[in-house]
């Protein structure tokens, strides 16, 4: 008989605070990894960088 162990889950939250580029390119790394599960959309900081809230569901072994 096999059994597997339940993966453990970690949730972490981020803010990210950069260019619309930057911020692109590590939504699409997260998603590709299957860790993203939630983005809110960009707002406008006084200096012009964007901020985003990512969270991502991280699976440990």
């Amino acid at each position: 008989m096999n059994t597997t162990a339940a993966t453990s889950t970690r949730v972490l939250d981020l803010v990210l605070v950069g260019t619309g580029e930057d911020i692109a390119a590590l939504t699409t790394i997260t998603r590709h990894a299957g860790a993203l599960v939630f983005r809110s959309p960009p707002t406008a900081t006084d200096d012009g960088r964007q901020r985003v809230f990512l969270r991502l569901h991280l699976h440990h072994r």
